[in-house]
């Protein structure tokens, strides 16, 4: 079950012109360098969906009427953030995410 608060007094602005903030119901998994998100978001319009990505982190915002959906995963593992994909279709978000090789990133050591 899913625990919807009262925006508390010390959220930022942005968070203070909702009424309610709560975590949306999602469902996470790995497979092989593929990491899965799925997000229910009931109601969400597209254009209210904000989402950021760091090197180990995912965050999701979302709004609708005075509720504001908040996600925030540590994901455990350095993802690449150029290679992420999204759809989102009648109120299901999903987000498909890769592992970094961390030697995509490496350099050739020539032998002298």
């Amino acid at each position: 079950m899913t625990e919807v608060q009262n925006v508390e007094k010390n959220a930022s602005q942005e968070e203070k012109k909702y009424r309610y903030s709560t975590t949306p119901r999602y469902q996470a998994w790995s497979e092989d360098e593929n990491i899965e998100i799925r997000v229910v978001l009931p109601g969400v319009d597209k254009k209210d969906i904000e989402m950021k990505a760091l090197s180990d982190t995912f965050m999701l915002r979302a709004s609708r009427d005075d509720i504001l959906y908040r996600l925030d995963l540590d994901l455990n593992t350095e993802i690449d953030t150029k290679k992420i994909k999204a759809k989102y279709h009648e109120g299901l978000l999903s987000v498909s995410l890769i592992e970094k090789n961390p030697l995509d990133d490496a350099f050739v050591v020539p032998i002298q």
